[in-house]
């Protein structure tokens, strides 16, 4: 029992651990990197399809499947 509730604590304890945090914020980094790379992707492909093609806004938006408030993720973020 006694090994147990030890195991127990140790498992919350790690939670806090500053290298698990510090792995954490790295992995949460890497994220936003690739969901800002994919949306400047999407922006130039309707770029493209506005400009390049003579595409209807609201026509490319509905072949990229992207609402008219489409945005980057962390500006949908509350702070």
């Amino acid at each position: 029992q006694e090994k147990s509730a030890l195991e127990t604590e140790l498992a919350s304890l790690q939670e806090n651990d500053p290298q698990a945090l510090a792995d954490l914020q790295k992995e949460l980094e890497l994220v936003k990197q690739g969901a800002n790379r994919w949306t400047d992707n999407i922006f130039n492909c309707h770029s493209f399809l506005v400009k390049k093609q003579g595409m209807d806004k609201k026509r490319a938006n509905q072949l990229l499947q992207i609402k008219d408030d489409f945005d980057y993720p962390e500006d949908k973020i509350p702070k």
